[in-house]
């Protein structure tokens, strides 16, 4: 069994512990990207694909991104060499944050957020497009952190959320994204089912768009 592959793993034992998600983070955060890219970790390269879909088809001209959960900015990276898009970023992780900030693809990004708490951070805004890859993964965050994403979106801005095979089971996240506490805020669009992820497992990709008043 790889490093990699160990280390991934052990970040799926976090549930309703976001203080250990955190440290466990920080320290890996130097050793991230080589270790996912070990994993064959394509989950970010397919969202950012998939949002410059969305913004091509669907956003004005210029489209403001949420990056929720940014990791060391691997969506924002893929995404900047797609279009010229303005990109805000949160992680729990202030360490991944920085790294994240490095890559300059980000206007924002801040670490110490926890996408658990169902609020939005007062310092960002509501945006066109809000992307999540790899959050919604085992021992990470519950389903009901699709609420607090919906509130980073602006009225009829789109979701785009990516959930690992083995989380969706496990957690119900299909009864929950169709459930009347979410549909009262966001129907969905459409889902791309099995799709890559990482070497071991597919993911589906859901796509949301925010309720609001009659354009």
């Amino acid at each position: 069994m790889s490093n990699s592959f160990t280390s991934v793993k052990r970040s799926h034992v976090f549930f309703d512990n976001s203080p250990g998600l955190k440290e466990y983070y920080e320290n890996w955060a130097p050793r991230y990207d080589v270790d996912l890219a070990d994993q064959k970790w394509v989950a970010p390269r397919v969202a950012a694909n998939f949002v410059h879909l969305l913004a091509s088809a669907y956003g004005p001209a210029e489209t403001t991104v949420f990056d929720a959960g940014c990791g060391t900015g691997l969506v924002g990276r893929v995404l900047g060499t797609l279009g010229n898009y303005v990109i805000d970023g949160v992680d729990l992780s202030e360490n991944m944050a920085a790294e994240a900030a490095k890559t300059r693809a980000y206007r924002k990004v801040y670490g110490g957020v926890d996408l658990s708490v169902p609020v939005r951070d007062e310092r960002l805004d509501q945006y066109d497009i809000v992307v999540s890859s790899g959050v919604f993964t085992l021992g990470h965050v519950r389903p009901k952190a699709l609420l607090t994403l919906i509130e980073y979106a602006r009225p009829h801005g789109l979701i785009l959320v990516s959930t690992r095979g083995s989380y969706a089971a496990e957690t119900g996240f299909a009864d929950f994204a169709l459930s009347p506490e979410v549909r009262e805020r966001a129907a969905l669009e459409f889902k791309l089912k099995d799709a890559n992820y990482i070497s071991e497992e597919s993911a589906d990709y859901w796509v949301f768009r925010k309720t609001g008043p009659a354009q």
